[in-house]
């Protein structure tokens, strides 16, 4: 299959991957809602309760059109829209939204020329860097305590009902080089010679990724299952198999604007998560076990304020009244909120603001992700 097939075919994996991601998470898009927006500008304000249809309309039909139209315009449309719903809601923010748009932004810079090899070639290894980007990000995040003794151990326990406590335990210590594996993952997808270790292991992380959040596993975070689908057919196509065409000159790609921004999105924005200077999920930082955490205790009076609905999230410890923001946000909203202070904190506001609480009866702790590599 030639470059040029592969492109335009990449172009459908990702409208229909975002269409069904989009789907999964429809209240994070449209519709009233308890959990509440956070504009990404103080003040900024697009459709609000009923009329907020209009944003997920626009969106989807967007989607259609750039499935069906093979010209540049409905996906300008289409990015120029994401933006917008990122302004009115930055929990729109996403790991899989982000990556899905800045694939789609690539893609804007293919001419749609067989004879350009320098024009498809340097759009397709952008492309190639993006998705590299993602696992070396994403096992650097890794490299923390928590991984290693929480995150990890909780994402296999369904293993637990399949295998012997000796096999178990061996899994267990897998995780302690699973960080340098997707590191090398993402380093090595890019050299063609290591493809044939780097892909196949590629897709078996992504299909127990599937299989360990499924219904036969953990069943949560449903928005993350046509990613991970995507994932793997992105793959298949990037990198599976790909003869590079005659007449093509590598410089030319340090000659593209797209590519320094994926560069720059991908590879040097991210180093400043290390130093909670830089967002979590934008450093592809996705059951990394290190973004921040927030404890939220409340008396039962200011409990009793609260809609039934966003009482159904709290519980009772020993002494406390606890409010659970994150199952919250992944039961209403189909999609965790953005682990970051200020969106925490912004939704307390919301919640004081709205339900007349007493912020004295109100005690907020916000654990701050732990910083990587010496940074500090």
């Amino acid at each position: 299959m030639r470059i040029t097939q592969r492109i335009n075919i990449l172009k459908h994996i990702i409208l229909i991957g975002l269409l069904c991601s989009v789907l999964i998470s429809f209240n994070l898009w449209a519709g009233e809602r308890f959990f509440p927006k956070m504009p990404l500008i103080n003040g900024f304000q697009g459709f609000y309760g009923y009329f907020d249809y209009i944003n997920i309309s626009v969106l989807i039909l967007l989607i259609f059109i750039g499935l069906i139209d093979n010209r540049r315009y409905p996906i300008v449309l289409l990015i120029i829209w994401c933006i917008y719903l990122c302004f009115d809601d930055q929990n729109r923010l996403q790991p899989w939204f982000v990556n899905y748009i800045l694939l789609l932004f690539v893609w804007l810079f293919y001419k749609k020329r067989v004879d350009e090899p320098n024009n498809f070639h340097a759009v397709f290894i952008s492309m190639q860097f993006i998705i590299a980007g993602i696992y070396i990000f994403s096992g650097l995040q890794k490299f923390n305590a928590n991984f290693f003794t929480d995150t990890y151990p909780w994402f296999i326990s369904p293993l637990n009902d399949i295998l012997s406590e000796r096999q178990m335990n061996l899994i267990l210590k897998f995780g302690n080089v699973f960080p340098y594996i997707e590191v090398f993952l993402g380093i090595s997808v890019l050299i063609k010679p290591l493809r044939f270790i780097s892909l196949p292991l590629i897709i078996f992380m992504h299909v127990l990724i599937i299989i360990l959040l499924g219904p036969l596993g953990l069943n949560q975070n449903y928005v993350v299952w046509p990613w991970n689908i995507t994932m793997i057919l992105i793959n298949l196509i990037l990198f599976a198999y790909v003869k590079r065409e005659r007449f093509y000159d590598f410089t030319m790609l340090l000659k593209t604007a797209h590519f320094y921004i994926v560069l720059i999105t991908m590879f040097i924005l991210p180093i400043f998560s290390f130093n909670n200077q830089y967002d979590s999920y934008l450093s592809s930082s996705l059951y990394s076990g290190n973004t921040h955490q927030i404890d939220i205790t409340l008396t039962e009076t200011e409990i009793e304020k609260l809609p039934l609905y966003v009482k159904h999230f709290t519980y009772f410890t020993d002494t406390d009244y606890k409010l659970n923001l994150k199952l919250w946000a992944i039961t209403e909203l189909g999609s965790p909120c953005i682990p970051e202070e200020r969106v925490f904190q912004f939704v307390i506001n919301k919640l004081i603001d709205n339900y007349s609480l007493n912020q004295q009866n109100i005690k907020i702790e916000i654990l701050e992700r732990q910083k990587l590599f010496g940074f500090n």
